[in-house]
């Protein structure tokens, strides 16, 4: 009897552990549950705010997979396109690119599923459905998806300001010309005004015409940067392909400033002869504007250096002054269109702000590369090298 009362106690004892063991896995499962709950509320909010941005957003949104196939788009995608969201979906974004621009979508599907970037941007025109042509910056991400990798996309408009640009390359393009007839004119008669009070002796007004010929020269620049920019922007920047000396480029545009600015000391080191092939007049309006900064933003005391130097099938040109050196916050932006950097002084220099940008603009376009090297107050030295007697002008 004893035997059975102690049986019944173990196994009563058992029973009870295992109804504690039960409730608390019930009440581990039930936190679970609540958990997952409050998880997948979430995730349905989560979902329910991205769906309300899709949708409702005033600019293009669209998913696609590795065929470049708009599994997803939105109504505003379809308005800018000019069709329905039916007749869109699953249609490839090729079938409403303008000819011009399928490659850049054949690069982007390379960045993304070939090199595996995160983030890939570029420019494409597209063709709306009545045939009227629409610019748009195209920001991508790359993501996965169950295990599908898939692009998301966002299109940004901006044909308005394409047209603003074109309407303004127009504006400057026609100034530019009505102003380069009376500007000769005027450069020929002050010419002629300054070897008539030559012969007449009078230093005052011999110093007079040499100012007067000296800012009409600038203006000419001046003109000629607003035109060099204009046809940057609109990529009808056309090269002259000639085989020239580099050197003795350099040293032709050494010799006109020691015309202008004799008592400036100017020392070229050039022991080897580089023959190129490229724009040699606009590499000339790169070494003569990098001169040129060189001697604005440094002390007539001072010396400039120019070395032209082969590095690796490349020439290699740098301009060195030991003037004011260009701020370290200023290092990046230097050579941004209209950018002009501050002084020591903390004064901004006179300019437009156009030459170092015009610069970049013909070394990259023929694919050269231009860079800075600069201290504040010990002075700078810029660089910029091209490809020797190669085809090294991209196409356009």
């Amino acid at each position: 009897m004893e035997t059975s009362l102690q049986d019944l106690a173990t196994e009563n004892r058992l029973l009870k552990e295992q109804l504690e063991s039960l409730k608390a896995s019930h009440e581990q499962a039930l936190q679970k549950l609540n958990e997952s709950l409050v998880i997948e509320e979430h995730l349905q909010e989560s979902q329910q705010r991205f769906k309300t941005i899709f949708e409702q957003s005033r600019v293009g949104h669209k998913i696609i997979n590795t065929d470049l196939k708009m599994i997803q788009i939105n109504q505003a995608l379809a308005d800018m396109l000019g069709y329905t969201k039916e007749e869109v979906t699953n249609s490839v974004i090729l079938d409403y690119t303008h000819p011009d621009f399928v490659a850049y979508w054949y690069d982007l599907h390379e960045a993304l599923w070939t090199r595996e970037l995160p983030y890939f941007e570029l420019e494409a025109c597209l063709i709306r459905k009545d045939g009227k042509h629409i610019w748009c910056i195209v920001h991508t991400i790359r993501f996965t998806d169950r295990g599908q990798t898939l692009g998301y996309t966002i299109l940004e408009d901006i044909t308005e300001r394409k047209q603003l640009e074109r309407h303004k390359d127009e504006f400057v393009s026609t100034v530019s010309h009505e102003l380069k007839t009376p500007l000769t004119s005027l450069k020929s008669q002050c010419q002629v005004l300054n070897r008539h009070v030559q012969k007449a002796a009078d230093d005052f007004a011999a110093k007079m015409t040499a100012g007067m010929d000296k800012q009409i020269n600038r203006l000419t620049r001046l003109i000629k940067d607003l035109v060099t920019v204009s046809r940057i922007e609109s990529g009808k920047l056309q090269p002259m392909v000639v085989p020239y000396q580099l050197n003795e480029l350099v040293t032709e545009v050494v010799n006109e400033f020691k015309v202008i600015q004799p008592d400036r000391r100017m020392n070229i080191d050039a022991p080897k002869i580089l023959n190129m092939k490229g724009d040699k007049d606009k590499i000339h309006q790169v070494i003569y504007n990098l001169i040129a900064n060189a001697v604005k933003f440094s002390a007539k005391e001072t010396g400039i250096d120019i070395t032209v130097q082969e590095k690796d099938r490349h020439a290699v040109v740098c301009i060195q002054d030991y003037g004011k050196g260009v701020p370290k916050d200023s290092l990046e932006r230097i050579f941004d269109r209209f950018y002009k950097a501050e002084t020591a002084s903390s004064h901004v220099e006179s300019g437009m702000g156009l030459g170092l940008y015009i610069c970049t603009e013909i070394i990259k376009y023929q694919n050269g590369k231009l860079w800075v090297d600069s201290e504040p107050g010990k002075g700078s030295t810029f660089c910029f090298t091209l490809p020797m007697l190669t085809n090294a002008l991209m196409v356009s």
